[in-house]
């Protein structure tokens, strides 16, 4: 149709038409006919153009996708985004390459996605701390968390689990809340840092089992288990993944683990819930986005790719190996979930009196 219509129009140029300024220098060209001649050039071109927008969406993806991963390189987040990536290469029969880009509480990340081309070759993977957290508490994020992004998936979730020196006396979380309260603002709880998800696990903890706690964030889980390790902290909420090994060996006792149900990889672990305390249920996890207004055919591809990748059991027993689970929410349920969490989190930050920060 383009040869068709390229072809026409070097016809009227050549008998002395201009497109442009409707004038007309053959006489086989009638005044009274030019501008229904133009219209229908119109109508024939927006036709064309229509046509292969639309061939376009059909073949994407048509080169590589870069996943932005807001975690440096070698750390849990970037297992999960690799195991993901790989995934929807095989799906969508094209490369998907994961690029660290930390810095910020995850901001640096999210903020290149939010400004990134709407046309789905750049994702980003991101949890709560990216989507919400930093937006809140980080002055010049320079994105808003929910409406620069178009939910895609989640993927995966990481548990939680409160665990606490073995030569402490509680074996339980009734009784670590029992001595919290016989120790009012004596005991520590550790986090990995400022509006981290411990320290909201520590602040719920408080505010549900009316207890005083004192505070301690850390720059990372490995420093927070090294003064665990030590007994210089009383008691943290850390992902499962870097202190299992510690559980396992008995130098750190896990009481109870922050999450719907009981983890994989710790199956004689309670649930907060089953401690008593139902509404303590706050794990890590992930899902992918794409920049807002992000074509509707191109989201949709993208979605049944990641459900594919996310429902196989190859993908299951690969997370589990890295202390994960499968934690699967199409688009519109990850956009119902995103406002979930925001709406209590940004209460619990209001709550726990945290303020921006430069």
């Amino acid at each position: 149709m383009q040869r068709k219509l390229a072809r026409r129009v070097h016809e009227l140029r050549g008998a002395g038409m201009s497109i442009g300024d409707h004038t007309v220098a053959d006489s086989r060209f009638r005044p009274n006919r030019e501008g229904k001649m133009v219209r229908l050039i119109a109508v024939a071109w927006t036709a064309t153009l229509l046509l292969a927008g639309g061939a376009g969406a059909q073949s994407f993806p048509s080169r590589t996708i870069t996943l932005i991963n807001p975690y440096a390189a070698g750390g849990p987040a970037d297992l999960l985004a690799r195991t993901i990536a790989d995934g929807m290469s095989a799906a969508l029969g094209t490369s998907v390459v994961v690029e660290n880009r930390p810095g910020a509480g995850t901001a640096i990340g999210a903020a290149a996605v939010a400004r990134a081309q709407p046309d789905g070759y750049t994702l980003f993977i991101g949890g709560a701390p990216s989507h919400i957290v930093a937006p809140a508490l980080i002055k010049d994020a320079k994105y808003d968390g929910i409406k620069d992004f178009a939910p895609i998936a989640t993927v995966a979730n990481v548990p939680n689990v409160l665990v606490v020196p073995p030569d402490r006396p509680y074996k339980s979380v009734k009784e670590l809340v029992a001595a919290a309260k016989a120790n009012e603002g004596k005991m520590t709880f550790a986090s990995v840092g400022v509006g981290s998800l411990p320290q909201f696990l520590g602040v719920v903890l408080q505010l549900r089992s009316g207890t005083k706690l004192v505070h301690v964030p850390y720059g990372g889980a490995a420093p927070a288990s090294v003064d665990l390790l030590a007994g210089r902290i009383d008691l943290a909420f850390l992902n499962v993944p870097p202190v299992l090994d510690y559980i396992a060996t008995g130098k750190l006792r896990a009481l109870a683990v922050a999450n719907g149900t009981r983890a994989e990889r710790l199956p004689n672990v309670p649930t907060m819930a089953e401690e008593g305390y139902p509404d303590i249920a706050m794990s890590t996890w992930y899902g992918i986005s794409a920049p807002a207004r992000t074509p509707k055919d191109v989201i949709a591809k993208l979605e049944a790719a990641i459900s594919k990748v996310v429902k196989s059991e190859a993908t299951r027993q690969k997370l589990a190996s890295q202390g994960a689970e499968v934690f699967y929410k199409g688009s519109a349920d990850y956009a119902a979930h995103l406002q979930s969490e925001a709406k209590r989190m940004l209460e619990l930050i209001e709550v726990a009196g945290m303020r921006p920060k430069s």
